[in-house]
C-alpha cells in the first residue's frame, strides 16, 4: 500500500512514522508538509499513485478539505481520512467520500485500525493479472478468487463467477503472491490453495481437515501435513483484519 500523510505539525509526521513503522504490514509512506507539495508529487507520478491519503483539515496554503475536492474533480478514487481538531468538518465532507476522521491528539489504536482497514479494503480490490496463454491476460479481482486448483502445466482459477485456466502452474501463483506481498492465499494440499477471504468454516479430524467456503457451500480438503500451517495463517489473517468493512 502506498500512502501520504499530510500535515503542518512536525510532531504529528514524526508520531504517524513511529506508528507505521512498528506494523507489520509493507507500507510506502511519503511525508509533507503543504498541501502544494503533495499536489505537485500527485501531478508528476499520476492521480492515483497513492492508495490511501490522510490529510490535514487545516493547512497554511490549501486546506485538506480543499484539496480533497480537487482531487476528486482530478479522478482520484483512493481512499480519503482526514486529521481534524473541529467537529464542524464532518458535514462538509460527503463529497469527496472520506473513509475516515481522526482526531487530533491521534488515537494510537484508532490509527492502527484506520490502516489495517484500508489495506484490507484496498487488497479486495486488487487486480490480478491472469496469464492464460503466452500473449493473453485475464483481469480477476483479488477478492473475487476462491480458490486455486493445481494441474498439468497449468492452474484452474475458481473464482465467484467462473473457472480460468492459467499458464501459470501452481508453485509460480505461490511465489508471485510472495512476491507480492499477497497474504490472503495458503496451500491446503497438493493441489489446491484457498483465499481465507472465502473460508467460512474449518473442521478438525483425525488427518487433516476441511475447509467450508461461503460460496456454494463449497468444501475443500486440507492435508494432514498442511494443517497446522493453515491454522497459523487463519489465526493471523483473522487478526490483522479484524476490522469488518
Amino acid at each position: 500500500m502506498r500512502l501520504a500523510l499530510l500535515d503542518d505539525d512536525e510532531s504529528i509526521l514524526k508520531e504517524v512514522r513511529q506508528r507505521l513503522e512498528c506494523m507489520t504490514e509493507t507500507i510506502e509512506t511519503d511525508y509533507f508538509s503543504t498541501s502544494t507539495s503533495l499536489l505537485n508529487t500527485i501531478k508528476k507520478n499520476g492521480t492515483n499513485y497513492y492508495d490511501l491519503l490522510i490529510l490535514d483539515h487545516i493547512m497554511p496554503d490549501i486546506n485538506g478539505l480543499d484539496l480533497a475536492h480537487m482531487l476528486r474533480d482530478d479522478g482520484y478514487t483512493g481512499l480519503i481520512a482526514f486529521l481534524t481538531c473541529e467537529d464542524g468538518i464532518i458535514d462538509d465532507t460527503f463529497r469527496v467520500l472520506p473513509f475516515r476522521f481522526l482526531r487530533k491528539p491521534i488515537d494510537t489504536d484508532r490509527f492502527d485500525e484506520t490502516i489495517l482497514s484500508a489495506i484490507k479494503k484496498i487488497n479486495k480490490n486488487r487486480l490480478i493479472q491472469v496469464p492464460i496463454s503466452s500473449a493473453d491476460f485475464e483481469i480477476v479481482k483479488m477478492n473475487d478468487i476462491l480458490l486455486l486448483e493445481g494441474g498439468h502445466r497449468k492452474t484452474k482459477i475458481i473464482t465467484k463467477d467462473k473457472d480460468i485456466i492459467s499458464t501459470r502452474i501452481m508453485s509460480e501463483w505461490l511465489k508471485h503472491f510472495e512476491s507480492e506481498d499477497i497474504g490472503c492465499f495458503v496451500r491446503v494440499s497438493k493441489s489446491y490453495v484457498v483465499n481465507l477471504e472465502h473460508v467460512k468454516s474449518y473442521t478438525k479430524v483425525y488427518r487433516g481437515g476441511f475447509i467450508r467456503l461461503d460460496m456454494d457451500n463449497l468444501e475443500v480438503e486440507v492435508g494432514n501435513s498442511y494443517w497446522n500451517r493453515f491454522i497459523e495463517k487463519m489465526n493471523f489473517y483473522s487478526l490483522s483484519n479484524k476490522v469488518t468493512i
